[in-house]
């Protein structure tokens, strides 16, 4: 039996120096998204971890879907667990693992809903059965059985045919301003590379 604690990969692939960085952090990752995307499989995975109003910490992975001029994209079931927790505590972190290139990214920012022109946008673009999905899923709630999702698929799949899905009032976007982003390279002998951007307050 393979014991937990002997796995262990000595990261040489790659070395990361401040000369290699570019001014802006959010330029700096779609250089390094754009280098793995063809690589990894969903390189767009990100783990977001929110809290409550007591400090309980959640985390799961959603899809970043834009990378904006002023953040990261992500789109959600307001209703969630994750949309709840955003709505009393708009502090947030993401974290990006590309293990084919030995990579890491982790933001701390702050969260908020983009547009709703914005998320409409978004919706029109997905796959029709999509945007069904986002009709019929009510994200973090219990589900005595799952013919009751798939008959209400069924259900709404009729619904709509032969017209154009609206984007549901609880369905949209949230956009991540960064505070902070650390890309941390792996090197050889766990003597990693590891590289902060923090974001200056200027006082008026």
């Amino acid at each position: 039996m393979n014991k937990i604690e002997h796995n262990r990969i000595d990261y040489n692939l790659h070395k990361l120096s401040k000369s290699d960085l570019v001014y802006s952090p959010l330029n700096q990752f779609k250089l390094w998204f754009n280098e793995v995307s063809n690589d990894v499989l969903e390189a767009n995975a990100m783990v977001l971890s929110t809290s409550d109003n007591h400090g309980i910490v959640d985390s799961r992975v959603v899809l970043l879907k834009q990378i904006t001029k002023s953040g990261f994209v992500f789109y959600t079931n307001y209703n969630s667990l994750k949309g709840k927790h955003i709505e009393t505590n708009s502090n947030v972190s993401l974290c990006f693992f590309w293990p084919q290139f030995q990579r890491q990214v982790r933001v701390q920012g702050i969260v908020r809903k983009i547009s709703i022109k914005s998320s409409e946008t978004y919706f029109n673009s997905r796959p029709r059965k999509s945007q069904i999905a986002a009709w019929v899923s009510q994200q973090s709630s219990r589900v005595v059985n799952r013919l009751i999702l798939e008959d209400r698929f069924i259900n709404l799949d009729q619904e709509f045919k032969n017209k154009p899905i609206k984007k549901p009032d609880f369905w949209g976007g949230y956009n991540v301003f960064p505070k902070s982003v650390e890309f941390w390279q792996g090197r050889e002998s766990r003597l990693h590379d590891r590289f902060l951007y923090t974001k200056k307050i200027v006082n008026g």
